[in-house]
């Protein structure tokens, strides 16, 4: 295998998620009786701050009142709504059988993460989870990045972080420049330069046992 350890980001990539927190964010500036903003720009903003900056950046003074519709709703439909996204058990399975470590980095608060991993019956498969909150900074803050492995960061050529934003780009960056993948199946993606992109997530398999040439 060219990589030993995997990083995964959760929302977009192993987990179809933004419809219920694009919903969530509609809620929220409902109530408050506030402009809505797209969906792609929440995106990008998210891609781009941590998650516990994410509320003041969009509500500035309100960012409290923000929270408790956004959570309120969060709380309500994340479980209902959840889907895998397509070929995630796949891969996941893929690498169990193939001996490659995997852990998950997310900005998605530590409650709600553990909720959503068993529900899809994906919480056995992580050697570390890394939630929002947890650590002093989030992802992808290096703070957070580096908890995944409790501070031992492997060398770089041994760890692929895939994700589907350009905080999975600023993870590998982290991680002492680690290759980066991002799965982008709308072509949407913007931001940093990745080492490989893809629009079926079950390629990567294919990326994961390439022979190492570096």
């Amino acid at each position: 295998m060219k990589y030993k350890h995997v990083v995964f980001d959760w929302d977009g990539t192993l987990a179809d998620t933004y419809a219920i927190i694009s919903a969530a964010y509609d809620y929220a500036f409902e109530k408050m009786k506030l402009p809505k903003i797209s969906h792609d720009e929440l995106r990008r903003v998210a891609s781009t701050i941590q998650n516990r900056e994410m509320l003041g950046y969009i509500f500035k003074n309100r960012k409290d009142e923000a929270a408790k519709y956004f959570y309120e709703y969060i709380e309500k439909y994340h479980v209902k709504n959840l889907a895998p996204q397509p070929g995630a058990k796949e891969l996941l399975d893929f690498c169990k059988k193939a001996g490659v470590a995997t852990y998950l980095l997310t900005n998605k608060k530590t409650k709600f993460i553990n909720e959503e991993l068993s529900a899809l019956g994906f919480a056995g498969y992580f050697k570390k989870v890394v939630a929002a909150g947890e650590c002093a900074h989030d992802k992808p803050h290096p703070v957070a990045c580096c908890a995944v492995f409790d501070g031992n960061v492997p060398q770089a050529k041994d760890i692929l972080v895939i994700g589907d934003g350009e905080a999975d780009a600023l993870t590998a960056k982290a991680l002492n420049g680690a290759d980066c993948l991002i799965y982008d199946p709308k072509q949407k993606y913007k931001g940093m330069v990745p080492t490989y992109k893809i629009d079926r997530l079950i390629d990567a398999e294919a990326i994961l046992e390439s022979v190492d040439d570096r």
